[in-house]
């Protein structure tokens, strides 16, 4: 009888294997750090930094970048019972009855998310992105940019002010990317 994929035996040797899990909404940080307390299991949990309005301005968000997963590694006759129960998790993804993930698979992704988060660039600061002022003397009013200035925290912008266009420099904190240049 062949082995499953979920543990292959070499003699008395039993190895381990990548599997998907699904989690709890909004949940994968407090699954992956219960699961990494966990003796012989492995989690990899890759995350992406971005940028996002909010009511006062805008922030630097860090978030799941595949929401609702992680990745853990482990034997699954040993582990699976104590894995499914830990806080967070609520089942291990299936497709097509295999439920192991290739190792060549994670490896890649660990190699593109070496420190486990991605860091996306800001896209208020691309020049020729139209952008809407969400904090300071400016909030409201509508923009392009022009250039992303050396020091990383200002842009020179193109501002429509009663009928003129003036160029301005501006906190690159007090600009957020206009919804209709978003897509």
């Amino acid at each position: 009888m062949p082995d499953t994929d979920e543990t292959v035996h070499l003699g008395t040797a039993r190895l381990s294997h990548w599997y998907c899990l699904r989690t709890q909404t909004k949940r994968e940080h407090i699954a992956s750090s219960i699961l990494a307390t966990l003796e012989e299991v492995e989690v990899f949990c890759p995350r992406i930094s971005q940028v996002k309005k909010t009511r006062t301005g805008k922030k630097r968000f860090v978030e799941a970048m595949f929401p609702g997963y992680i990745f853990a590694k482990f034997n699954y006759a040993d582990k699976c019972r104590i894995v499914m129960h830990s806080q967070g998790v609520s089942r291990i993804v299936e497709h097509g009855g295999r439920r192991v993930v290739p190792e060549s698979v994670i490896d890649d992704l660990q190699a593109s998310v070496p420190e486990g988060v991605i860091v996306a660039p800001d896209p208020s600061l691309e020049a020729g992105a139209d952008v809407e002022f969400v904090s300071g003397s400016l909030k409201g009013l509508n923009a392009r940019v022009l250039a992303a200035l050396p020091s990383g925290q200002r842009v020179q912008v193109l501002l429509d002010f009663l009928g003129r266009e003036i160029q301005i420099e501006a906190d690159a904190c007090d600009i957020m990317r206009s919804a209709e240049d978003e897509h």
